[in-house]
């Protein structure tokens, strides 16, 4: 089985997939604390809202029997429709919407690995309700939501990924280490590519003189 959090990790560097999956390493910083903050009440586990709008539930578990996938969405919303689906043990029918939590919004375009992992969660719902849900991210620093669209690039993006991620699971080596940009925000970048310590002043004049 995969996590959905591992295809967004290794997405964003197979050497950081490797030290939480393969060497169980792991590290904070203020952006994993953020996130973590944020999703603590999406994760309650609670019925979060219902109305006559719509039931919206959170920290729901998802799974593909297709591909091994599972995990968990933020947040499950239902909305009443007529043209929808029955979901019970709730009256009616419905369409569904998927929601992703995010500490703050990218500067630039949604990454690779975000998109990914939104992905995972909408093919996960689609195979279990047979019917495709309609996808966002909602970013905390901004309060708003934004409406994602996928294509078939993303479900090629997402089965190659699977696929990585299996033979990796049968394999004993971790991938190496790629420098980039992403390292600077990365809470592991200490471990991957620890500082060398600096020798003292007293160290340096006998290593001259030896």
């Amino acid at each position: 089985m995969i996590p959905i959090r591992s295809l967004q990790h290794f997405l964003y560097c197979p050497h950081r997939w490797g030290m939480l999956y393969r060497d169980g390493l792991w590290q904070d910083n203020a952006f994993t604390v953020i996130a973590n903050l944020v999703h603590e009440r999406v994760h309650s586990g609670d019925k979060l809202i219902q109305s006559k709008s719509k039931i919206a539930l959170s920290d729901v578990t998802v799974f593909s029997k297709r591909t091994g996938v599972y995990g968990h969405v933020d947040c499950l919303e239902l909305i009443p429709d007529e043209g929808g689906i029955k979901i019970p043990p709730y009256l009616g029918k419905f369409k569904i919407s998927i929601v992703e939590y995010k500490p703050t919004a990218p500067k630039r375009d949604m990454s690779d690995a975000d998109r990914a992992q939104l992905f995972a969660q909408y093919y996960c719902v689609r195979e279990l309700f047979s019917v495709a849900p309609t996808a966002y991210i909602y970013y905390a620093d901004t309060r708003k939501r934004t409406k994602v669209l996928f294509d078939e690039s993303d479900e090629r993006v997402f089965c190659e990924t699977v696929e990585a991620l299996q033979r990796l699971m049968q394999d004993l080596s971790t991938p190496d280490p790629v420098y980039g940009e992403k390292c600077n925000g990365c809470s592991m970048r200490d471990r991957c590519m620890p500082k060398p310590i600096a020798k003292s002043v007293y160290a340096s004049i006998r290593e001259e003189n030896a």
